[in-house]
């Protein structure tokens, strides 16, 4: 999974987006472990603190790109995949290329491992807890 990550942060994906979709997944999953953790890597992504709450709670964050990747992603974790055609007009719209369609659906697979090891091995958090 190490590897899938490298691959993801070599894609065209900004590191903001990539921690607001491990952020979003993560949240729906209610892994602590990951949300803390992506916390951490948001803040160093640039994410305002009150951005990553919105983007964990769903609501706007009044950047129309980045509610629209949370849109998708909450809704493409949420129906596993079934996504309405409206959903992905909108993503695309936003400016999310194909190419950058194909590469959230993997950072989505990466977090959505990560959140089912944590979550069945109950790790140990070892980052600051998120409230």
């Amino acid at each position: 999974m190490l590897a899938v990550d490298g691959v993801i942060s070599r894609g065209s994906l900004e590191k903001a987006d990539i921690e607001t979709i491990k952020l979003a997944v993560s949240e729906v999953a209610g892994c602590d472990y990951c949300i803390a953790a992506h916390t951490l890597m948001g803040k160093f992504a640039g994410l305002s603190q009150e951005t990553m709450k919105q983007v964990r709670a769903g609501d706007a964050t009044g950047d129309a790109r980045r509610d629209a990747l949370v849109r998708f992603v909450r809704t493409l974790v949420d129906t596993r995949g079934t996504v309405p055609a409206a959903e992905l007009d909108a993503v695309r719209e936003a400016g999310y290329s194909e190419r950058q369609v194909i590469e959230i659906c993997l950072a989505v697979a990466s977090i959505t491992f990560t959140n089912l090891v944590n979550r069945v091995n109950d790790t140990t958090l070892d980052f600051p807890a998120v409230a």
